[in-house]
């Protein structure tokens, strides 16, 4: 199913344009920042990148924070909000649709209806043969 834009604000602010074309992402940490990188499946001869990188830097923060009966502030350092909305878009953008049970038992009876036609012409077929050998 294509995805418009309009379902993916914070993608679209990004740059982030060829929405079925997206196959995975992937987030890490370096120093004082969090990268997104998010990958393409493009056509073969295709000039466009497979990948794009963006850059979110870490916001430092003093949190109160206990812990091994030890009380104070520690420095935090928590991800961009920004990121997270990416994220979260990004999750529901490459997750496959769920198929509903009732979807899935219509399936599941279509294919054995089509199954046993298969079947019973292979058997037809096969008693021919037999038949035109005697």
């Amino acid at each position: 199913m294509k995805q418009t834009s309009s379902n993916y604000p914070v993608l679209e602010e990004m740059g982030v344009q060829s929405f079925d074309q997206v196959s995975h992402f992937k987030v890490r940490r370096e120093r004082n920042a969090d990268v997104l990188k998010i990958y393409y499946v493009r056509p073969k001869g295709s000039l466009l990148s497979r990948s794009k990188k963006f850059t979110f830097v870490r916001t430092d923060k003093n949190v109160m924070a206990q812990y091994k009966d030890i009380s104070g502030w520690e420095q935090y350092k928590g991800s961009c909000p920004r990121l997270q909305q990416a994220v979260a878009e990004l999750t529901e953008l490459t997750q496959p649709e769920q198929v509903s049970q009732v979807d899935q038992k219509t399936q599941f009876l279509n294919d054995l209806d089509h199954l046993e036609k298969v079947v019973l012409a292979k058997i037809e077929e096969m008693r021919r043969q037999v038949k035109e050998l005697d």
